[in-house]
């Protein structure tokens, strides 16, 4: 809880400070980055919420790691961070950079979860649906999951539609455990 509301704080402080100097489109290329990298790196990630190392290598190592692929704020950004002894909370500040993004650009995430790869028609067909649905962007998030057997889930805001193979096994499963055989016919 502590850490999301960190993390909301300091992304709407990059967010508007962006806006102010007109620099969004770069801040948010540059919080993908940040948050591939963290994703990515493990031990990025634990260099950053290691007590053991000091404020000032950390800083040293982001200005080596980044200097040259950041914008002049993010990389500033990220500097005030570490200095504010806050260097664990890069990662989640960069995720909500992006959804705060995502919200003024008017986007919506969708969420395919699909057995095999989706073409580029049936992609194409989602988008358009929830675009229909929700009068917003789309941006589709793809995963592969063999486990649901067939069909898709897709989930986009507060909705969820469930159309795989393995819901209508389940759903026939909790059908046939049900006794309706009565003694004495």
């Amino acid at each position: 809880m502590k850490e999301t509301r960190i993390a909301t704080r300091y992304a709407k402080a990059l967010f508007e400070l962006s806006i102010e100097q007109k620099s969004q489109e770069q801040t948010h290329l540059d919080m993908i980055l940040v948050h591939t990298v963290c994703q990515e790196n493990k031990d990025f990630r634990l260099l950053l919420s290691s007590p053991i190392i000091n404020s000032d290598k950390k800083q040293h190592i982001m200005k080596s790691l980044f200097e040259g692929k950041l914008g002049k704020l993010s990389l500033a950004f990220l500097n005030i961070i570490a200095a504010k002894r806050r260097e664990n909370f890069i990662d989640p500040i960069a995720e909500q950079f992006l959804v705060l993004y995502k919200e003024y650009k008017g986007i919506i995430s969708a969420y395919l979860t699909t057995a095999s790869e989706a073409d580029d028609q049936i992609r194409n067909s989602v988008k358009d649906l929830v675009r229909v649905f929700t009068k917003k962007d789309v941006d589709l998030v793809e995963e592969i999951k063999g486990e649901i057997i067939g069909g898709f889930i897709l989930r986009f805001g507060q909705y969820q539609f469930d159309d795989s193979i393995r819901k209508k096994i389940m759903k026939l499963k909790r059908e046939f455990n049900i006794n309706v055989y009565e003694k004495g016919f």
